[in-house]
């Protein structure tokens, strides 16, 4: 029984070690210099192909996986698509534990953008203003869930600001993108706390 329990400890261990965490760059590996790597409509060689990607791609976002994880879902294209899990390798100083950045971050309705850079440092555009630089400290990891973090900055005018990012799938609502990351975004200032939401993706 010992053995037993073991081996599937062992077994659930090799299962989760292996699943990464997303959205994380990917490189193609294993296609041939004169072939592509379709990307596909669904998970499964039998869905339409939307999309090809050449032998030699790199820097490829990885938002999400099937529950096979035989799968990738991609971004390309302006459209979601997927690609096989086989022909993806996963670009090496990309710890699960630690916000990536740099990170492109926007949300609808009202319109915004926010760019956090790879140092201390963040920009925030709600289009009908001018753009806000936001000093910023080290992101912080939750002490109990590794895939959520949060970073708190103030611009020169004494706004003060909060981001909360989470690991999960994301849409915007207006477009065919998905996103592998989300963010909670909370700026106070004398007139009060603004909340708005949004989805991210990888930057370099």
């Amino acid at each position: 029984m010992k053995a037993v329990l073991s081996a599937c400890l062992l077994s659930l261990w090799a299962s989760l070690a292996h699943a990464q965490a997303v959205p994380a760059f990917y490189d193609v590996s294993g296609v041939a210099p004169d072939d592509v790597l379709n990307v596909r409509a669904a998970p499964g060689v039998g869905n339409s192909i939307v999309a090809k990607l050449d032998a030699g791609a790199t820097y490829i976002e990885v938002v999400g996986f099937d529950d096979s994880r035989e799968w990738a879902r991609i971004n390309v294209e302006e459209q979601s698509g997927w690609v096989a899990a086989r022909f993806l390798t996963r670009r090496a100083g990309q710890p699960d534990d630690e916000l990536p950045r740099p990170l492109v971050c926007t949300g609808t309705e009202p319109f915004w953008s926010l760019e956090v850079a790879r140092t201390a440092s963040a920009t925030l555009d709600r289009m009908d203003e001018d753009p806000v630089s936001v000093s910023t400290l080290n992101p912080v990891t939750s002490e109990n869930r590794t895939d959520r973090y949060a970073i708190f900055g103030q611009s020169q005018t004494q706004e003060v600001f909060t981001f909360m990012f989470q690991r999960d799938a994301c849409t915007d609502g207006m477009s065919d993108r998905y996103y592998g990351m989300s963010v909670d975004l909370f700026v106070t200032e004398e007139s009060g706390v603004t909340y708005l939401t949004g989805c991210c993706n990888l930057s370099r």
